[in-house]
């Protein structure tokens, strides 16, 4: 038997693309420029500590509205022209590559490779894995920062804030039914210390109406732990919404 000499082994390029052969590290250089869905171009810098006191803290409550983006992600955004609010945030959804049944939804800052707020990935369903969240750096298990109580007429939960400057658990029920859910800084859960109200889309689309989009109501005390509010809000209408 006559074997094949090492030269006789080596492919050619009609058989093979060059690019095969590519160096490794000329091939991540070049996959940083695919625009790929929920995945930016570059990483964002280290998120800090939030310094809640620099944030803007308007005079009235504003009513953000989430909008439908391409490519499975949604715009949070204020009405145009309003003193006080925060800037636009930017949330995707992703599969989790090794999990495709979990999902990872992204939070970012104006637009969709900007600074990022924190992430949470959680399954398709309620049963299995609870789930984790990274939020300004830091990743925890999402049952070590939210509690479920479920009752027959109200379900609760309590979010705790996890920062180096407070110490604090917002308070969230679904009391008015309809899917909202209304977020309080205490267990007391009166209009006085009402910090934000998510209220889901309930109405179906008409033609020659305009559709009706879900929206985040934030009062002048909430603006201070506005990404808090928003990141529970999500994984709350997450579990809310998710089967069994």
């Amino acid at each position: 038997m006559i074997l094949p000499s090492p030269s006789d082994a080596i492919p050619t390029s009609g058989m093979i693309p060059d690019t095969y052969f590519q160096p490794i590290p000329d091939l991540i250089e070049s996959s940083k420029k695919l625009p790929v869905s929920g995945y930016p171009s570059k990483l964002p810098s280290p998120v800090s500590p939030p310094r809640y006191q620099s944030l803007p803290r308007p005079s009235a409550p504003i009513t953000y509205t989430f909008t439908p983006m391409p490519s499975n992600s949604m715009l949070l955004a204020p009405p145009p022209n309003i003193s006080g609010s925060q800037k636009p945030y930017y949330i995707t959804v992703s599969l989790n590559c090794f999990t495709p049944t979990s999902y990872i939804t992204s939070v970012r800052k104006q637009i969709w490779d900007g600074e990022l707020v924190g992430d949470f990935e959680m399954g398709a369903s309620r049963s299995g894995n609870p789930g984790t969240l990274c939020l300004r750096g830091n990743e925890y298990p999402i049952p070590d920062l939210l509690e479920s109580q479920f009752n027959v007429f109200r379900t609760t939960w309590k979010w705790k804030v996890k920062s180096f400057a407070l110490d604090k658990v917002l308070y969230w029920d679904d009391f008015h039914g309809g899917g909202v859910l209304t977020c309080y800084s205490s267990q007391d859960r009166d209009s006085s210390n009402m910090l934000a109200k998510f209220t889901p889309r309930t109405s179906l689309r008409r033609k020659g109406q305009p559709s009706e989009s879900p929206n985040l109501l934030v009062t002048s005390d909430g603006h201070v732990l506005f990404d808090d509010i928003l990141m529970s809000a999500l994984i709350i209408e997450r579990m809310r919404t998710a089967p069994s």
